[in-house]
């Protein structure tokens, strides 16, 4: 009973990241932002379902081979939507100058650049 569970979890989890994909593909933002919702529970639901049958259920080479093509899936979706978000934000700049100079964040750069300092306690004595 188990193994049905696993592989018709598979499948709608599958069947869901197909229907992510093509909705990014289409532009349907709201169809996009549901289905990630979705996926997001369906791959919970897996996990939860491992845990409690067993990891050594769900190590077949052919279970293995399917979360392996969901795992290069997703990351091809992600790569594919940080494209896409950098299309919108450039038609944005194109379209609306006034957003060129303007930092959405405070460093005004990547998340990994340290903040500047703004010179209150630029200098502690012990």
């Amino acid at each position: 009973m188990h193994t049905f569970n696993l592989d018709n979890q598979l499948e709608l989890l599958e069947s869901q990241f197909n229907g992510l994909a093509a909705s990014l593909m289409e532009g349907r933002s709201d169809a996009f932002l549901s289905g990630g919702a979705a996926l997001q529970r369906l791959a919970v639901e897996l996990a939860q379902m491992v845990n409690t049958s067993g990891v050594a259920q769900f190590k077949t080479p052919h279970r293995m081979q399917r979360i392996q093509t969901l795992a290069s899936g997703m990351a091809n979706l992600r790569a594919s939507l940080l494209r896409h978000m950098a299309y919108v934000d450039r038609a944005l700049e194109i379209m609306v100058p006034a957003t060129r100079d303007k930092a959405t964040y405070a460093g005004g750069g990547a998340y990994g650049k340290p903040v500047r300092q703004s010179g209150a306690f630029s200098v502690l004595a012990a």
